[in-house]
């Protein structure tokens, strides 16, 4: 039991709790043949928290982690429960929506980003404060390599920043 617990924590980011890049390829591949055989499709959506680092400059890294949980809680709150969220490191989250199209994985997305901005975010010392997000989004179409859908959320997510951060870009 002690070492099933562990092999499961390994999978998990410790700081948010949430899924880490361990999993990720096990839940693409499988998100991948489901979709190919089902002719259905899924969608990924990067996430990146603007300014990061001006928040740990400003608040600390106890601030900055604040806001990290913080974070993953509201993007978890906020999709369903077969959809999956990762934690892939620093101020970056993956979501993978499952049987999701483009449009439906923009709707989620604009409305994480909506959340995310209304959100007071609580620091050290009942400091607060706000944070936005970019996203980048790629739906599934029907190639079979993982790895393309995750460059094509991760190009929209760059574009997202380009034009000005606290935005959702469909690749």
């Amino acid at each position: 039991m002690f070492a099933q617990n562990t092999e499961l924590d390994a999978g998990r980011d410790v700081l948010t709790q949430l899924l880490n890049r361990k999993f990720l390829p096990v839940v693409l591949t499988k998100e991948v043949q489901y979709a190919r055989q089902s002719a259905s499709v899924f969608s990924i959506v990067s996430v990146d928290i603007d300014h990061f680092k001006k928040v740990n400059d400003q608040y600390g890294h106890e601030g900055g982690d604040m806001v990290l949980q913080q974070a993953a809680t509201v993007l978890g709150n906020n999709i369903r429960g077969g959809d999956y969220l990762f934690r892939l490191g620093g101020e970056e989250f993956l979501l993978v929506l499952v049987d999701t199209s483009s449009q439906g994985a923009a709707s989620v997305a604009e409305k994480l980003r909506a959340q995310i901005e209304r959100e007071v975010f609580h620091l050290p010392q009942n400091q607060h404060c706000s944070i936005t997000i970019s996203a980048g989004i790629a739906t599934f179409d029907g190639h079979p390599d993982y790895q393309r859908i995750l460059r094509q959320s991760d190009e929209a997510l760059y574009r997202a920043k380009a034009a000005g951060r606290n935005r959702v870009v469909i690749a």
